[in-house]
């Protein structure tokens, strides 16, 4: 992610969103790197270990 950062600060952006499964282990790692929630989408990203619909959690962080 440092690298994503960094390329995207050398190309001149100023503002980087995501999404990420609502409560999965990706969304704690993402806030430590200072991402912010915008919010919540449910019933939105598809959980590939249960096949279930899940809810996603959009995040920005301003570089």
């Amino acid at each position: 992610m440092a690298a994503v950062h960094e390329e995207a600060r050398m190309a001149g952006r100023r503002l980087l969103t995501l999404d990420t499964l609502t409560g999965g282990a990706a969304e704690p790692l993402y806030l430590s790197m200072g991402y912010v929630v915008s919010g919540v989408i449910p019933e939105y990203a598809l959980n590939y270990n249960s096949n279930a619909i899940e809810p996603t959690t959009v995040m920005y962080k301003r570089l």
